[in-house]
């Protein structure tokens, strides 16, 4: 078992490739699976409401208006009128819409509106990654607008008279009711979901490893000595095979442990049969990155091609199989296509093993069994050509074959 522990000294000299991919990128599969509230929606919407200074040099009922109109949607902080006071304010945080109103604002602005004159400005700050300072914006611009039309309406009305009414109609709200779906979600859709997202974790982080692995020990000099050793073809591949097989057997239980562990009541509501199936689902998708990565191996791809290879195809695959957006919302044709995808056979697997209730009937297992056996085909085709890639190679000159013999003869 020279060549096995080889192998795993190979990659354990590249353990950064499975810290990042499976064990990182597990745990993101598992923050977002947390992110989603299952819960019940409030009985009562609540808007979000921010942080905001209005520094008023008019003092008109314009400007007035203007802070009354902020009030309903946030908080007033007091800053002071200080250019160092306002950069501090913004640049900290500590409001998220700061306004600064000039003098005389109010008459030139109700003129402009009664004579159809540009508006004057206002002095606005807020960060451009603030929604809260881009909806107290809305809500100065709404005010702005309806004493606007107000003062061009009734040329004979105060100022007053007009700040007032425009509070008047912009206090008006329209009322809001929840609608529940009546599809509830529940613990297992989460644990389901980390399930499915985990597409992209395995393919990519398997692929990763493999294609180094298989690279590494893919490396003329590497076969050349194996060629002129006692071990036979058939036992050295065999031996990166189970080297091979180790790895993608600590990503799939690692995987699914942490799943099983980080979402216990999705586990404990479970049957012990949706269980296993959900873990022998997995570990059937699994086999198909070890493929592409001993595929990659036996092209001799790099380490840089793998990771593009193993990246790429784990989005395609991801997405495609419906873990990144419902196959519901795509089109016939897209829909079509997944269906020739892995990621797809995987996760209606694991959504039917999920879902199974009491004693499962063959009727139930059946459909489970079909989607594992899309999955070992793909990766028996993919091993059959990895292997007919392999063999042929060995009688290349690079790989010190029957070629390089030539080479040399002649």
């Amino acid at each position: 078992m020279r060549a096995f522990k080889c192998a795993l000294r190979v990659m354990r000299a590249h353990l950064i490739f499975p810290i990042v991919y499976i064990i990182g990128l597990s745990f993101m599969g598992i923050f977002m699976a947390m992110s989603f509230n299952f819960g019940q929606a409030d009985e009562q919407f609540q808007p979000e409401r921010g942080d905001f200074a209005v520094v008023d040099r008019d003092t008109s009922a314009v400007s007035a208006g203007i802070s009354e109109a902020l009030s309903a949607k946030g908080g007033r902080i007091e800053v002071a009128d200080d250019r160092q006071a306002f950069q501090d304010a913004v640049a900290k945080g500590s409001v998220d819409y700061l306004l600064v109103v000039p003098e005389g604002y109010g008459d030139a602005f109700t003129t402009a509106a009664r004579e159809g004159a540009e508006p004057p400005s206002l002095d606005v700050v807020f960060s451009y990654y603030s929604a809260e300072g881009a909806y107290l914006d809305e809500a100065v611009g709404s005010y702005l607008s309806a004493v606007r039309t107000i003062a061009a309406a009734h040329p004979e009305a105060t100022l007053n008279k007009v700040a007032n009414d425009a509070l008047e109609a912009i206090g008006h709200t329209a009322h809001t009711t929840i609608l529940e779906t009546g599809s509830s979600m529940t613990e297992v859709d989460r644990f389901l979901f980390y399930l499915q997202w985990s597409t992209y974790t395995l393919f990519a982080g398997i692929t990763v490893c493999i294609g180094v692995l298989t690279a590494a020990m893919g490396r003329t000099d590497v076969r050349r000595r194996s060629l002129i050793s006692p071990l036979s073809f058939v036992s050295y591949n065999v031996q990166l095979g189970l080297a091979c097989l180790t790895i993608t057997v600590f990503a799939w239980l690692w995987s699914f442990g942490i799943g099983a562990a980080t979402f216990p009541q999705a586990v404990a509501s479970m049957t012990i049969s949706g269980i296993i199936w959900c873990a022998l689902s997995m570990f059937g998708f699994c086999l198909i990155p070890l493929a592409v990565g001993f595929l990659l191996g036996q092209f001799g791809a790099s380490i840089t091609m793998s990771n593009a290879i193993g990246n790429i195809c784990g989005m395609v695959v991801s997405f495609l199989g419906g873990a990144w957006m419902p196959l519901d919302l795509m089109s016939p044709t897209v829909l079509h296509v997944a269906q020739c995808m892995p990621g797809y056979w995987y996760n209606k697997a694991c959504d039917l093993a999920a879902h199974l209730s009491g004693t499962p009937t063959l009727d139930a297992i059946v459909p489970i069994l079909q989607s594992v056996g899309v999955l070992l085909l793909f990766t028996a085709v993919l091993l059959v050509i990895a292997l007919l890639v392999a063999r042929l190679r060995t009688r290349t000159s690079t790989a010190g074959g029957n070629a390089a013999a030539q080479t040399v003869i002649s």
